[in-house]
């Protein structure tokens, strides 16, 4: 009886909550303990506990339409309880892409072909349209779900630029500068970015170092925004000759 009273006396609480990224609980949602068959699950303000017998390494959280996630629990001693876990779960997107986290709601970023206007000796790149849709300012963070590995997303040279709206201009041309009508949105500053790959291994945050201000932006592959050269874009694969532009606003 002591020793059953003693192995009683070892388990620890484990407890937590639950949220998506706006913040909204997310009940019933799947929580595992690394090591323990037992599965449990989150109420509906998105709460969780659980008493452990042995020491936790990893706890996983999960629910279909959500992208899992994985976090270590810490305490400040081997007897006390663990400290709460805090999970935010990113949704699954539908499709792979690029997603800006709006105030409430995801916003898709749309493929845009990649225009050229210009001459042989010089040209601008650019896309002609932008979303009606729009991200808020500040810091600004975005889902990119691809199948890519990511020693193949660093090989496409991934860029966020802020877009310049170029009407019309004088280009170099054979006989001389001549009067041109661009009339696209151009890249000009790039915009530093982080990028974290999630548990889910086929998803990742990118958030942009500090606030962006008002303006256009876009995501290109291998710098074709700002590439000068007609034969390199035209010697991608057709699906990386486009950007994906969005408004901050």
């Amino acid at each position: 009886m002591l020793l059953l009273l003693l192995a009683c006396s070892d388990t620890r609480t484990l407890s937590g909550k639950v949220v998506d990224i706006w913040g909204h609980p997310v009940e019933g949602a799947t929580v595992v303990v690394e090591g323990v068959m037992e599965r449990n699950y989150t109420a509906s303000n998105g709460a969780f506990s659980i008493e452990v017998e042995q020491a936790a390494t990893r706890v996983m959280v999960g629910k279909d339409g959500y992208i899992k996630d994985i976090l270590e629990p810490t305490a400040k001693s081997e007897e006390e309880d663990y400290d709460p876990l805090a999970f935010e779960l990113y949704p699954q997107p539908e499709k792979p892409g690029f997603y800006g986290v709006g105030r409430d709601k995801y916003v898709e970023l749309g493929a845009q072909r990649i225009q050229l206007i210009g001459t042989d000796l010089q040209h601008y790149a650019g896309v002609q349209d932008i979303p009606e849709e729009h991200l808020p300012t500040g810091p600004v963070e975005f889902v990119f779900s691809t199948k890519l590995r990511p020693s193949e997303i660093a090989q496409m040279n991934l860029h966020l630029s802020k877009l310049e709206f170029i009407d019309k201009t004088r280009i170099k041309g054979v006989f001389g500068a001549q009067d041109a009508t661009v009339q696209l949105w151009s890249a000009g500053d790039d915009v530093s970015f982080d990028l974290e790959q999630l548990a889910s291994r086929e998803d990742y945050v990118i958030r942009a170092r500090g606030e962006m201000a008002p303006g256009i932006y876009a995501f290109h592959a291998h710098d074709v925004l700002h590439e000068e050269d007609e034969r390199v874009l035209r010697s991608l694969p057709r699906e990386q000759q486009v950007a994906f532009p969005f408004e901050v606003r």
